[in-house]
This record gives structure tokens, C-alpha cells and sequence, in this order.
């Protein structure tokens, strides 16, 4: 997220999500459910001062893989609270409408857990002793967070959503994508771009001209729009 800010107009106000990780820093442990995560977000967004110029400022709610799931949850109790959400920009997720379908990554051993994450997120496996570490038990308890989660509204949202198809993640098809239509009845758009799993960290002078031009309701030259009928852990790799 910070190679993503960095590239944006100073005129863009930018919050993060960013979820206890359990080092010195904060002391807290990892959330390992999806509705713990996104009550703190909730807390923090809504202690803000989000005027502009004298008016509410607009809330586009923005997520990658993980993020997405937790930029959709935020916008349900954004909704209950009362709070306006234009619109959400998510990628690398499946629809969360969708039941699940694989094994936990969560509980794999650490070995196991390295070749999964390099073969469906493009993750290196890296080097070097990572089993017991901070940054294991964050990245299990995102993934548990996952796991665990089970769609639970019995509507539809009523935000336009944005979702981004990378052609390089290898994590989500578009047959997991399509489906985020069922979940707003204020239209949902797919387009395609060029990009893998963490576009944040990879590309984030690509993500930042679709990004703002999403935000304008402009029509994206370098994608290819799917038309339907009806309709932010946030480290530099995109898990939030």
C-alpha cells in the first residue's frame, strides 16, 4: 500500500487498514476472523474526521485478496452505520457470495504452506528458518480469517462495485469473479488488466491510473470491459 500512495495526487486522501500483526509495536495477536478484523477497522475509520471543504468526503473502500473481503464486510457495517460508500474496487478475491470449496490453507505445515502460496498467489517460497515466526502467524491468521468465513447477509448490498481481473493471478478465474453481481444491486463491472496477484507492490503506477479513473466513472481504455446485466494485513504483497 505505500508504493500505491506514494504514486497517488497529494488531493487523494488514502486510509489504511492495517491489522495488529502481534510485534512490539502494538502487542496485539492477529485477528482470525474476518468480523473481529473489520470491527476495529470500522472503530477507526468512523473516530476520523472525513470532512472536505465543509462536506462529507467521498468513501471508495478499496481491497486486494484478503482486502477485498474486508472492503466488502467494512461496506456492510459502514451501511449500518449509517456512513456512505460510493463504491468498491476489489481484486484478487472470489465473490464472497460463493461457498467454499478448498482444503483450509491455514492448518498446512509450513513446508506445504510455502509451495501452496508460490503455486496460487505467485508468492516466493522463500529462504531461511520462517516456521514460528511473526510473520507466520500473521499471514496464517489472514488466512484463517479466510478459511473460516462464511457469507452471512441475507441482501445485497446497495453499492456499485468494481472488479478488477487480473490475468496474471493465478489464485482466481473469472468464473470466481462473476458472481460478485450477486452481491449489490447497484451494478457490478469486471475488466481485465495485465497484471498478477499483488499489483499494489508490483505495478502501483498501473493500479493507481485505474483506481482514479474508477473513481471519476471513467471508462478504462487499457481494459476489457465484461458487461453484465445486473449490476487492507496490507503489506507491499496486496494480502489486505
Amino acid at each position: 500500500m505505500g508504493r500505491l500512495a506514494a504514486v497517488l495526487p497529494g488531493s487523494v486522501g488514502i486510509v489504511v487498514v492495517s491489522l495488529p500483526r502481534g510485534i512490539a509495536i502494538d502487542g496485539l495477536a492477529p485477528p482470525r476472523r474476518v468480523a473481529q478484523a473489520v470491527d476495529g477497522a470500522t472503530k477507526g475509520l468512523l473516530a476520523l474526521d472525513r470532512t472536505d471543504e465543509g462536506g462529507p468526503a467521498r468513501l471508495i473502500l478499496v481491497g486486494n485478496s484478503y482486502g477485498a473481503l474486508l472492503a466488502y464486510e467494512m461496506a456492510w457495517s459502514l451501511m449500518r452505520a449509517a456512513v456512505q460508500v460510493e463504491r468498491l474496487i476489489v481484486s484478487g478475491f472470489r465473490s464472497p457470495v460463493l461457498a467454499p470449496t478448498d482444503a483450509p490453507l491455514h492448518r498446512l505445515p509450513s513446508d506445504r504452506l510455502r509451495i501452496e502460496l508460490a503455486a496460487r498467489f505467485g508468492m516466493a517460497p522463500g529462504e531461511g528458518d520462517w516456521e514460528g515466526t511473526v510473520a507466520e502467524e500473521a499471514l496464517r491468521a489472514d488466512l484463517e480469517a479466510c478459511d473460516t468465513y462464511r457469507h452471512a447477509h441475507a441482501g445485497r448490498l446497495a453499492v456499485p462495485i468494481d472488479v478488477l481481473h487480473m490475468l496474471g493471478d493465478p489464485s482466481v478465474s473469472i468464473d470466481d469473479l462473476l458472481p460478485w453481481k450477486e452481491a449489490t444491486t447497484a451494478g457490478t463491472r469486471i475488466t481485465r488488466h495485465a497484471l498478477g496477484h499483488f499489483p499494489w507492490a508490483a505495478d502501483p503506477h498501473a493500479i493507481a491510473r485505474i483506481i482514479l479513473r474508477l473513481a471519476k466513472g471513467s471508462s478504462l481504455d487499457d481494459a476489457q470491459p465484461i458487461r453484465l446485466q445486473t449490476s487492507t494485513t496490507n503489506d507491499e504483497r496486496g494480502w489486505a
